[in-house]
């Protein structure tokens, strides 16, 4: 049951910070369209609009750097789940793919009691 808690928890403190990063990107002028898209190859955490532009958003949060900062924890294998979950959301909903959609990807991260840091076209 101590497994089963802790990552309610984790999910839980997961959309806390989700929550902070869509009311920042708001802030900033960027329009919320959908959030925790999940499917086989990967999850969104944020879908947004900034004019024309469709971001998809990568939250990351650390209490500390003891083992890598928030963006550093974004790897490789992190990047392909998240590149191929934006292309199945593009044809799933919007009937387009990266190819022809103009969208980009973005991290906000959180880092112990720091503001929020805004990474705009992070795979970019």
């Amino acid at each position: 049951m101590a497994l089963l808690s802790k990552l309610s928890n984790k999910r839980s403190q997961g959309s806390i910070y989700e929550q902070k990063a869509r009311v920042y990107l708001e802030t900033q002028g960027l329009k919320f369209i959908a959030a925790n898209q999940t499917f086989k190859c990967g999850e969104l955490d944020l879908v947004m609009t900034d004019g024309d532009t469709i971001v998809f958003v990568e939250v990351r949060q650390r209490k500390s750097n003891r083992f890598g900062s928030a963006v550093e924890s974004i790897d490789y294998r992190k990047q392909q789940k998240w590149i191929n979950a934006a292309n199945i959301w593009l044809f799933t909903k919007r009937n387009q793919s990266l190819d022809t959609a103009k969208c980009r990807f973005d991290v906000v991260a959180f880092e112990g009691d720091n503001p929020p840091l805004w990474l705009p076209n992070f795979l970019g």
